[in-house]
């Protein structure tokens, strides 16, 4: 019968078998490998003696327990009897429960959990708690391994502090063993065999505290007609490793870590996570991984505290509290080493301080699998080598890590490297291999090498079949209910507009300074609101021509952790209309003051030059999206300028447009501004030499439109009461708002799919 050892918790459930003596340990070396940062590199060894099997610790830094008990020598195991090295519990078994673990539970780390007497799988913490296996403990926990009373959580000062209560068996928050901690969220607690995560307010009991294998099987990238740029690429990342992926300019590193994070899929291979297709499951297993592209993910305007704190409400399951939020802010800032440089824009802050900032919007969601392409790019050598120290460091805490990069002077802090050449991987192994294989001294000096490597002719790499096999696939997260990401984004919106001072100064002094020009220039009303409405589509166009084009980056990453399309461009349309609006009304206020007495149906014109606003809004962020760079956007405006000036039925008027034209400008949304301008001069008036004298344009335009309609001419004497010209030019202005939305929504899909 064959012997197993069945991990119970602390690690991915997955059954190992074992037939002779084997090392167990952290290091690649070990026969069974266990990647845990609480666990020793050579942590203990399982001994056959013929039908018998013993253990005995390697001097281990945390020690061995058999059954709760620190083994001293030679210790033998029997059937059932439960190892525990640090957080991390195995089974010992001749022969597997029907199951797969062996002992008293049915399925790893599955005991029966009650709170305050009811079945439960989540510890609320609304009032003090203690958990243990007593009957008086609020939370009891079913398992041998858990003290009568094991551990008391109380909110304190700084939130939700969890003691240890002097447990035999210790409590572990993270992998590492505490006497007391300060919850932050997104600690992983483990309670003898009992994990749990800390979202703010409860602890939500899992069954897996980590990311196990991921294997990408013959991934292919095609674009367009083009030869593949990946060419049946096959990858593998252990849990808790620092992975490197090198290879010269254009060989398809950042191609690759697209796919492998799922931010463009591949056309075609799969990504295996603990035995669940990636590709199939995205949406769950999405959660699993953060993401570091090369352009920073944070709105430099911001402080990084600042920046971080809206990532964390737009990232975090609703309702988490402010506080909690805060805590973890802090704590984030701290890990990265910028605590004291969180108040400062980011703007102010050094490359690397930037891109640390980047890389902590991502751990803000405490992902046990990161991903960075060329992190280092830009960064001088000490820069380089404390970001890439601070990978390492999070590598050791058990998250794994894989970076594309180009520079060699740091990959020895790298447990593996991939070696990219013209879309195949031809190497995976520790740096040592690496020089060994293309027989070089210097990794530095493999540059060299792969220049002159025909890649077709290497064998492409395939990963190795894991040691032991999953005793069942991955158990899929569930979606987190996000909070309404609107009025987030809204008030993200209203802090980058307030922290760049010369901005706001520019906006806000545009209408004033274009409305004293035009008022000193001439005091014709219709003049004035022919600027008015030119001056109000160029306001709206090119506030928003930049919007989605310059942030891309960002969008993109969010839209990866569940952000909605919708909100994010209907905040971008609310903010920039509303912004394009206050700039039209402190135009209108201008222009009106300067012309002594405002017109008669001054509300009219108003509302008008306001809807024009969103419309042009709706123009700039179409602008933006078909755009590829923030400086072709603002080439753009020109374009879509003049012709609503040639258009307008102001230059031209309606009557003196040949029929073709005429046709053409009743699309524009200028042309409608200026009819309901003409309108609101013409309305309620009695038609007279005098009322086509003093507004000729106003008067040309409406008699053509009316002839149009009724086959006949304004009536001297008559007064003229159809709105219907107000209502066709705000239905124009509508369509254009809407249609700009849309068009919009639409172009930034094709931009996330096509990249």
């Amino acid at each position: 019968m064959e012997t197993q050892l069945s991990i119970v918790s602390g690690l991915p459930p997955r059954t190992l078998s074992i037939s002779q003596t084997s090392v167990i340990g952290r290091a690649v070396e070990a026969d069974l490998v266990l990647v845990h940062p609480e666990i020793s590199r050579r942590h203990c060894r399982l001994v056959r003696d013929g039908d018998n099997w013993f253990i005995e610790d390697l001097g281990s830094q945390r020690g061995t327990l058999v059954n709760q008990v620190k083994i001293g020598g030679r210790t033998e195991l029997k059937s059932g009897d439960r190892i525990t090295l640090g957080p991390v519990i195995l089974g010992f078994g001749v022969q597997a429960s029907a199951d797969g673990v062996p002992g008293e539970q049915t399925e790893a780390g599955r005991g029966r959990m009650r709170v305050q007497g009811k079945l439960a799988n989540a510890i609320p913490l609304d009032q003090p708690i203690v958990i243990g296996r007593s009957e008086e403990a609020n939370v009891q926990l079913n398992d041998v391994a858990i003290s009568r009373q094991h551990a008391r959580i109380e909110q304190g000062p700084h939130g939700f502090r969890i003691t240890d209560l002097h447990s035999k068996a210790g409590s572990f928050v993270n992998g590492r063993r505490f006497d007391a901690h300060d919850l932050v969220i997104g600690d992983q607690v483990q309670v003898g065999p009992f994990c749990f995560v800390f979202d703010g307010r409860q602890l939500v009991r899992t069954y897996r505290l980590s990311v196990g294998r991921i294997v990408a099987q013959n991934l292919v990238v095609k674009r367009g007609q083009n030869p593949p740029i990946l060419k049946n690429v096959s990858f593998v990342a252990e849990p808790g490793q620092f992975i490197g992926i090198l290879g010269p300019s254009g060989a398809g590193k950042t191609t690759l870590l697209n796919a492998l994070s799922g931010l463009r899929p591949a056309d075609s291979g799969e990504i295996l996570v603990d035995g669940a297709e990636y590709y199939e499951h995205l949406h769950e297993l999405r959660a699993l991984f953060g993401y570091v592209p090369q352009d920073d993910i944070v709105h430099r305007e911001l402080a990084a505290r600042e920046a971080l704190t809206f990532a964390a409400r737009l990232r975090l399951p609703a309702g988490t509290p402010r506080s909690e939020i805060r805590t973890l802010v802090a704590h984030t800032l701290q890990n990265l080493g910028l605590a004291d440089r969180s108040n400062l824009p980011i703007e102010q802050l050094s490359g690397g301080q930037r891109k640390r900032a980047s890389v902590a919007v991502e751990l803000l969601s405490r992902p046990p699998l990161l991903f960075l392409d060329e992190p280092t790019s830009g960064l001088d050598p000490l820069s380089e080598f404390k970001l890439m120290e601070l990978l390492r460091g999070l590598a050791d805490t058990g998250c794994t890590v894989v970076c594309t990069t180009h520079v060699m002077e740091n990959v020895y802090l790298m447990d593996q490297i991939a070696i990219l050449v013209d879309g195949r991987i031809v190497f995976q192994g520790t740096p040592e291999a690496a020089r060994e294989r293309f027989g070089v001294t210097r990794l530095s000096n493999l540059y060299d090498t792969l220049q002159n490597l025909d890649a077709s002719t290497v064998p492409s790499f395939e990963p190795a079949p894991p040691k032991s096999e999953p005793t069942e696939p991955r158990t899929l997260p569930k979606p987190i209910r996000r909070a309404f990401s609107l009025p987030i984004l809204l008030e993200r919106q209203a802090a980058i507009f307030r922290a760049d001072f010369k901005n706001l100064l520019i906006v806000l002094g545009q209408p004033l300074v274009i409305g004293a020009l035009v008022a000193w220039v001439s005091q014709s009303a219709p003049l004035t609101q022919f600027f008015a409405y030119i001056a109000t589509l160029w306001f709206g166009c090119s506030n928003s021509a930049q919007e989605i084009i310059r942030e891309l980056p960002i969008y993109r990453r969010e839209r990866l952790v569940g952000l909605s399309r919708w909100s994010y461009l209907l905040a971008k349309f609310l903010w920039m209309g509303g912004l394009t609006s206050l700039q039209v009304i402190l135009l209108f206020l201008v222009l009106t003051l300067a012309g002594g007495k405002p017109a008669a149906l001054w509300p009219l014109q108003l509302g008008s030059l306001i809807g024009l606003a969103f419309a042009a809004t709706g123009i700039g962020l179409t602008l933006s999206n078909l755009a590829k760079s923030p400086l072709q956007a603002v080439m753009l405006v020109p374009i879509i300028l003049i012709p609503q000036i040639l258009f307008s039925g102001f230059t031209v008027a309606a009557s003196d447009m040949p029929p073709s034209v005429l046709v053409v400008s009743e699309l524009f949304p200028s042309f409608a501004a200026e009819r309901i301008a003409d309108s609101s001069f013409i309305l309620g008036q009695s038609i007279s030499g005098e009322l086509a004298r003093d507004y000729t344009i106003a008067y040309q335009n409406i008699n053509q439109w009316y002839r149009s309609i009724y086959n006949t001419r304004l009536k001297n004497g008559t007064v003229f009461n159809d709105a219907t010209p107000v209502y066709l030019g705000f239905l124009n202005l509508v369509l254009w708002t809407l249609g700009g939305f849309m068009a919009s929504y639409t172009l930034l899909a094709r931009k996330e799919r096509n990249g």
